[in-house]
């Protein structure tokens, strides 16, 4: 209960969970549409999909703004590869949030856009934030694989004679090692992973299904919640 409590006493993690709910949502009501279930039922959980929606883009209003400060904090990393990435990921998600605004606005019928072309621009935009991400990720990744060549079984090494011995348990408990001293990295990681296939099939890139979006993004946002109840698995700077 107490971290339920503390992670509803935030505004981003209120929008966490209902993105959580959102997207476990959309799988329920795609597997009960496959198996041809009540069309009374799918339609109130489309109903309760939407409204979550909805409610997470009336949480992150004026966050662009938010978002824009923070990257003038990015322009200040010494490491110039940290430096860009993070920097072109802040910019591009502040654009993806200002284009979810007008949409929502637009919804709403405070405003009279092409919601279909402003719901493009946002993905866009957002794609190429997760794109920026998963560079960070995997140049952190490199980095770390770099220190620990030494530790870990080297593909060359399987190639050759077969009669070797080869200590594959211990460079897996090392590798294991390694993703349990670097829980941070590997749950951003897995975040961003499943997250670029969600704008990914907006845009019509990928083909998957209701159920598998609302599958990786349910997994991603519990890897986001669990950085915020435990801030030691948050990546930083960030």
């Amino acid at each position: 209960m107490d971290i339920i409590i503390k992670v509803n006493n935030q505004s981003n993690g209120r929008d966490k969970l209902a993105r959580l709910f959102q997207y476990t949502s959309r799988l329920v009501w795609h597997q009960l549409e496959s198996r041809n279930a009540n069309k009374y039922s799918i339609d109130r959980i489309k109903s309760l999909e939407n409204a979550l929606s909805s409610f997470r883009k009336v949480l992150r209003l004026g966050r662009c703004i938010d978002v824009c400060y923070l990257a003038l904090n990015t322009m200040n990393i010494e490491d110039p590869f940290l430096r860009i990435s993070l920097t072109v990921s802040k910019i591009a998600n502040a654009l993806f949030l200002y284009a979810d605004h007008v949409v929502w606005l637009t919804k709403s019928g405070f405003l009279k856009t092409d919601t279909d072309n402003w719901n493009k621009t946002a993905n866009r935009f957002w794609l190429l934030s997760i794109i920026a991400n998963l560079a960070r990720d995997f140049y952190e990744i490199l980095h770390i694989l770099q220190l620990n060549k030494t530790m870990l079984l080297k593909p060359s090494v399987l190639l050759k004679d077969s009669t070797k011995k080869i200590n594959i348990q211990g460079s897996m408990i090392h590798l294991y090692t390694i993703v349990n001293c670097h829980k941070d990295i590997f749950i951003d990681t897995l975040k961003n992973s499943c997250d670029i296939f969600i704008p990914l099939t907006a845009l019509g890139f990928t083909k998957l299904s209701p159920s598998a979006v609302g599958a990786l993004g349910a997994l991603s946002s519990m890897a986001a919640l669990v950085t915020m109840i435990k801030p030691i698995t948050k990546l930083v700077p960030a």
